[in-house]
This record gives C-alpha cells, structure tokens and sequence, in this order.
C-alpha cells in the first residue's frame, strides 16, 4: 500500500508539473521534483489550490526580490541582532536534518530595535531560508546519503514575558508566519516547545484541538524536564550545554554564533543533485530506482488505478490488460504443449520431470493472472469509490460557486481591514494570556501542603469556633428564657396595673357618697 500511494503520488507531481508547464508557471530555475511535492503536500495534493499556491509564491518572489536576496543584501548587524536576539542553525539530529534553535526569552525588543529595522529583519529571515535550501539542506543530504529538506526546531520561552514581546509578535512573527507558510512550505519536521510554563502547556492543551493534526503532531511542548526528550531526537555533542548537551563551541563564541553543522565549508559535487537546483527528471528518475517495482505488469496497474478518473474507461482499460494476460498465458500453455510434442524422442524419464515442470510453471501464471485480476478490481472499486466522492464535491462547488462570486468583491475588501485590525485584536489577547500565567504562577508558587504550624493554628482556630459556638447557643437560650420571663412580668405589671386603677375609682366613688350615720 505504501508503494501504491508513493506510486498515486508522483502521479500527482507530474500532473502539477504538466499543469504549471501549461499554464507558464514553471521557471527552469523551479523545475524541481521535491519542491513541486512540498507545494502540493501543503494543499493535500489537490492540483488546483497547489496551482493557485504556486502562483502566488512566484509573485511573491518577484515582488520580495528572493531570487538575488543572497548576492544583493548584506546584514552588517547580525552579531548584534544575536546578541539581543540569541537563534541559529546548530547541528544536526540524528537522521541528519538541520536543528535550529531560538531562545525567546532572551529578546531585549528595545536594543533589537535600535540595531536594525523590521523590514532588514525581514530580509535576512528570507536570506536564511534561501541558504537553508541552497546551502544546508544539499550538504546534510549529502552527508546521509539521502534526500534531506526539513527542520527540527527548538523554541525556549524561559522567561518570556507575553506582554514585552507583544510588538515583536504583532510585527515580526505574525508576517514571519505567513511568509515561510505561503512560499516556504512544509519545512518543519519537529518542533520542541521547552522551558513553557504550567498556563503556557494549559492553553496548548485546549488549542491543541483546533489545530490541524497533522501540524499538531509536530509540535511538543515540554516543561523544565525537556532534556530527555530532546536527547531522543539529538546527539549529546550536537546538543548545546545550555539545553543539556556537550557541546559549547566556546572557540567560536558560542553554539549560536558558531553556525556548526556539516554544512560548513560543503560545496555540492556533480554527482550530488540539489533539491533547489536538480531538475525534474532527475530527481523523479531517482525515486523511481528506490521505488524499484520488480513487476512491470504491477506498474501498469497501478498507473491505470491512478489515471483514469472515467469509470467507464477504467473499466475497459483493465479489462483489456486481464485479457491480454489471459492469451498470454494460452500462447504459454500451447507453446510448452508443443515443446513437450517435439521433446517426444526422450526417455520417459526426462519426459516425466519435464511435465512437471511445465505444469508447475504453468500453475505459477495462472496463480499470477489470478494476483493481477485481484489488484485490477480492487483498483477498480477505489476509482469508483473516488469518482463518486469526486462528483459529489462538484456538485456542492457548483451550488456555491454563486455564492462565492457575489462574495469575492466584498472578501477583498474585507481582507484590507482585517489587516488593519489583526493587531489591535492580538493585543487583549496577549494581555489576557499574561494575566492568566501571572495569576497561575502565583498559584504554583504557593505550597501544595498546609505547613504543620499553620495546621496547628487553623486546629485551635476550629476548637475555639467550636466553644463560641456552644457559648453562642447557650446564650441564646438565655436569652430566650429571660424574653418569656420578661413578657410574664409585663404581664404581671399590667394587670397590677389594672387592678389599681379599678381600686382608685371605688374610693372616689365612695368618697363622692358618705354614709349616713
């Protein structure tokens, strides 16, 4: 299956390279098999966004001036630009690829600033690349023996204050982002995330979802205990000391300064092809020997599964190569039938032993013709299958292609003024991760276990709350005791009261008639 789809996808290649050729799009210069594959890998191997792809890389470069950036632009500030902004290209992993290396919290944005410009920076960002492909990726493939075009990447944000890089995040790494997506495709083997704090490893877990899985799975965040991991990847003496390893080219100032790699003094050989530089058959020739198909007729087969896109021609097509091998191996039987005719004179021993040969060479092509009908029909059912998906999909363009069109001149527009707010939307969102990593470092900070003279002291704490309890609840029935025998007593007075006031008025009465003696 492995062999089947490598087959399908260079079918794919030369059909975008006939396609690019048609179009114009094709520069000889660009004319190379593995950079023709990273474009259309980057667009899931669909012909027409890969198109669309590469046109704007073209333009892109032009515009840009990539293809002289080497020859016309010199970076006089980079010893200080590393000095403020410590990366660089170290070594190699262990199957060879170049490791690059960044250390964010090491970033004085203010001191970077005032060496350079954001559009130099730029500059010498595309500078790099282009002798990455030129340069570093020719030499390590060289070194191996095989074809090497991505990078493992090591990104320390120890220290990395959100909300000072904010700027350089906003101007730089956004436009960094979009310039190595567009023009410098599917590059990134591995990268490694170290020194990120609990909240940082917090959010990646909940974005993590979101994110395509196919770049997620080359992303790895790792906390302070990162060097295990990282010596999975990377030899201990092309490791730097500071993340762990052996290595501190202290004679060239440093691992970042040093630029060590096997790419340092290399100059390509005329038997060595550059993957910038080979030309398309070249390079496809060379796959197509690893590739190595020990049957031709396998090939054919798998060719026409990839090809035919009919159902019908597909159908025919296949059927026609079954029967071909069918009266091939009639024409076989019939002719070891005359053989065994003219071979009539010899004893019956030699004849007998002949026969069984004949038979078992003749049961070994029919069990072939059995494989290659097998692999034609189960060719064959993958093309329907996707020559069913493929209509359905036109059809749901189709239905939205109206749409689309009443869309596009108000989606241009649109584009300008997200532009203009991409970065007053990415600053409350800076602002709210730092807050959240503040509020969480706070939180680790903190111990985990209650000391035990604070336990001593919250235990009183609850005895004494305890005892106010109890004296609260014996208070209140006091309270409640001394409450009835006040209402008793103001009873009492009341009805003395009464009384009182009843023996008053019978005296005056008596007074106001005196008894006559």
């Amino acid at each position: 299956m492995e062999t089947i789809k490598d087959a399908i996808d260079e079918r794919a290649i030369t059909e975008f390279r006939e396609a690019l050729i048609e179009r114009g799009l094709l520069p000889p210069r660009y004319d190379d098999y593995y950079k023709l594959k990273r474009f259309l890998k980057a667009r899931g191997f669909n012909v027409e966004k890969a198109i669309t792809m590469w046109s704007d890389m073209l333009k892109w470069r032009s515009e840009f001036g990539a293809d002289s950036i080497l020859e016309n632009f010199v970076f006089a500030e980079r010893e200080e630009v590393l000095r403020h902004y410590p990366h660089g290209y170290h070594g190699v992993d262990k199957e060879g690829r170049p490791v690059y290396i960044e250390r964010l919290g090491k970033i004085d944005l203010n001191k970077l600033l005032s060496v350079t410009t954001i559009d130099r920076f730029l500059k010498y960002h595309v500078q790099q690349l282009e002798r990455l492909f030129i340069e570093k990726f020719p030499a390590c493939s060289a070194k191996v023996g095989k074809h090497i075009d991505t990078v493992v990447t090591i990104l320390d944000v120890q220290g990395v204050n959100w909300m000072k890089v904010r700027k350089l995040a906003s101007d730089v790494v956004l436009r960094i982002n979009k310039i190595d997506g567009d023009n410098y495709p599917e590059i990134l083997h591995k990268l490694f995330i170290i020194n990120a704090s609990s909240s940082f490893r917090l959010l990646w877990n909940a974005l993590k979802g979101f994110i395509d899985p196919r770049t997620a799975e080359k992303i790895q965040v790792l906390g302070d205990s990162y060097q295990s991991t990282l010596l999975e990847y990377i030899n201990k003496s092309d490791l730097p000391d500071f993340l762990g390893g052996a290595c501190s080219c202290s004679r060239d100032g440093g691992c970042l300064q040093s630029n060590k790699g096997p790419w340092k003094g290399f100059k390509p050989t005329n038997g060595f092809l550059s993957p910038e530089k080979a030309p398309m058959e070249e390079a496809k020739s060379s796959d197509q020997e690893e590739e190595n198909f020990q049957d031709a007729n396998t090939r054919e087969l798998i060719n026409l599964g990839s090809n035919n896109l009919e159902n019908n021609r597909l159908n025919s097509e296949a059927q026609s190569i079954l029967t071909n091998k069918e009266e091939q191996v009639h024409e076989e039987m019939a002719s070891d039938s005359v053989i065994n005719q003219c071979d009539g004179s010899n004893t019956r021993a030699d004849n007998s032993s002949m026969l069984s040969f004949k038979f078992l060479k003749q049961l070994l092509q029919c069990m072939g013709s059995i494989i290659f009908k097998l692999l034609a029909l189960v060719l064959i059912l993958f093309r329907v299958r996707d020559t069913l998906f493929h209509k359905a999909e036109m059809k749901s363009l189709t239905r939205m292609a109206p749409q689309e069109s009443t869309t596009t001149a108000t989606t241009e527009d649109e584009n300008s003024s997200s532009r203009d707010d991409e970065g007053a939307s990415f600053h409350p969102c800076l602002e709210r991760l730092q807050r959240l990593e503040e509020l969480i470092e706070e939180l680790d900070k903190k111990p985990k276990k209650i000391p035990p003279e604070k336990d001593i002291m919250l235990s009183e704490s609850l005895n004494r709350i305890k005892t106010l309890e109890n004296d609260l609840q014996k208070t209140r029935y006091t309270l409640n005791e001394t409450s009835l025998k006040q209402e008793e007593l103001a009873e009492t007075f009341e009805y003395l009261r009464e009384s009182s006031l009843q023996r008053s008025c019978w005296l005056k009465s008596c007074q106001a008639y005196p008894i006559k003696r």
